[in-house]
């Protein structure tokens, strides 16, 4: 024999002609195998059998081959999305090997760069003995049983591939804040794949540490969310709400369960679960992992982007569409902007709203060099600040604000003239923006939160806009206004879709 011990990895869905084929080849040139079973616990059209039932078969097969005594081990292989990972679970499941046997280029290159040799055979009929051939035959009612071993046919019959697998019980975790078309498609998935389901939803003590976390909706607001969408569809009936607080949400100790729906995010913790579930002696979950559900801007929609102001809940984006400055038309010159926000004479009224406040502001954005000045003397100093040094068309010297603080000014200005919005110095504010929310994940690990200057070529006015859109939910945007006094515009879902309307109407 040339190698003592191989290693063949394959899915198995099903074990068909061409999987034995190339377990005799192997064998023709190592003393013992070593079978892996790759996307061990994933459960989806490409992966309808479960772990134990694929091993089962392989069992057979060496069984009735009489070949039992040359397989060393057959081992479960989890998908890990991550090379490196990948790589580190084969070693430790299957131990010692010499030889890397397979056609899978995506496993081979893996193994290569490791410093393992690789033996490649060509496929053996391809366009008869490949899984995805065999199940389409499967689904459709059409003649698939002589692509697999004889032996195997009345089993592989009796599991009924050509219908959907229902499990008795599956459960699905989140936070479930700013309830979205993602949690949706969790649910849906889940209900459509269980006779039963258990949603757990995250209370604080798991997400306390999350950026905005103080912008997390209410418990009850979120249950109340997935329980109304549970009746919606007629799913209330065979669902369970509760409440968890740590990241297993006792999956990892419940034998009633069998299925774990998750998204490509969530999956390393359903990873984590099963090697819990293992050491109690648990059969592992099976993890149905939902595809992603993305934003208009072909992001992934998720509730920390809405949080940050980036998306509705539909997952259309908060940004400006345009490669051209927008102009204010004139039936909007003469609209009353206090409509739906707080109305102050003084920053006086300011400083107790922001320090009154039970959760304090995400962010404050201060629009024009009076507020600026005036906030500043209070003692707040706004996250962003935007003036032009002018105040209603005449100039505002820095000579007029008390405190030093002339060195933090940026000395690049950004062009915006009376009446209009320039797209450069809108993305200048979202990147400024940006920044500040970064600083903010730095605040939460004890660093310092830096705050953002725009200083102003023309007249910083309808700036205002631009930035209510690119501010994250929960903050405050501050400007002034020479009749009335402070405008104060909270940031929420709603105030974001009026503003976005608001410059659909710009020229």
């Amino acid at each position: 024999m040339e190698y003592k011990t191989a290693l063949l990895i394959g899915r198995f869905q099903p074990f068909h002609k061409g999987h034995l084929y190339l377990i005799k080849k192997a064998l023709e040139m190592n003393d013992r195998l070593v079978i892996g079973i790759g996307s061990a616990n994933i459960h989806d059209d490409n992966n309808p059998l479960d772990f134990d039932t694929r091993r089962k078969i392989i069992s057979a097969v060496a069984y009735k081959e009489k070949i039992k005594d040359k397989f060393a081990k057959i081992v479960a292989l989890d998908d890990f999305f991550n090379d490196e990972k990948w790589l580190v679970n084969v070693k430790k499941k299957a131990g010692n090997f010499d030889v890397v046997i397979g056609n899978n280029e995506w496993t081979n290159k893996i193994m290569e760069k490791a410093g393992y040799r690789v033996r490649r055979f060509p496929y053996y009929k391809r366009q008869l003995y490949e899984g995805w051939r065999i199940r389409k035959l499967i689904r459709e009612g059409k003649r698939w049983q002589s692509r697999v071993p004889g032996y195997l046919v009345d089993y592989l019959s009796s599991l009924k591939l050509h219908l959907p697998k229902v499990f008795n019980h599956a459960v699905v975790g989140g936070t479930f804040d700013r309830f979205h078309k993602g949690h949706e498609k969790l649910i849906e998935i889940a209900a459509q794949n269980a006779k039963k389901i258990t949603i757990g939803i995250a209370t604080e003590e798991l997400y306390k540490d999350k950026l905005f976390a103080k912008q997390i909706e209410p418990f009850n607001y979120r249950k109340n969310n997935v329980g109304d969408f549970l009746k919606k569809n007629g799913w209330h009936e065979k669902s369970k709400l509760i409440g968890f607080s740590e990241f297993t949400g006792g999956a990892d100790k419940n034998d009633e369960i069998d299925a774990i729906v998750v998204s490509r995010q969530t999956y390393q913790n359903a990873l984590k679960i099963n090697n819990l579930r293992e050491k109690r002696g648990l059969t592992p979950l099976r993890i149905i992992i939902v595809d992603d559900v993305l934003a208009s801007d072909g992001q992934l929609l998720s509730s920390e982007r809405i949080r940050l102001g980036e998306t509705d809940r539909k997952g259309k984006t908060f940004f400006i569409n345009s490669n051209k400055d927008l102009i204010l038309p004139e039936s909007l010159r003469i609209k009353d902007g206090r409509k739906g926000h707080r109305v102050y004479k003084s920053t006086d009224g300011v400083l107790k709203l922001v320090n009154g406040s039970v959760n304090k502001p995400a962010m404050i954005i201060a629009v024009g060099d009076v507020i600026v000045k005036s906030l500043l003397e209070k003692g707040i100093d706004p996250d962003v600040k935007i003036i032009d040094f002018r105040s209603r068309r005449k100039e505002f010297s820095i000579s007029n604000f008390r405190f030093s603080w002339t060195f933090q000014l940026p000395k690049e200005k950004f062009l915006n003239k009376p009446g209009t919005i320039n797209i450069k110095t809108t993305e200048k504010l979202k990147e400024i923006i940006y920044k500040v929310i970064q600083q903010s994940q730095v605040h939460l690990t004890g660093g310092l939160r830096e705050k953002g200057w725009l200083v102003i070529d023309g007249e910083e006015d309808l700036l205002t806009l631009p930035a209510i859109l690119y501010a994250p939910l929960g903050s405050l945007v501050l400007y002034g206004h020479w009749q009335f006094g402070v405008i104060a515009v909270e940031v929420t879902e709603k105030s974001k879709e009026k503003i976005a309307g608001i410059l659909l109407k710009f020229s």
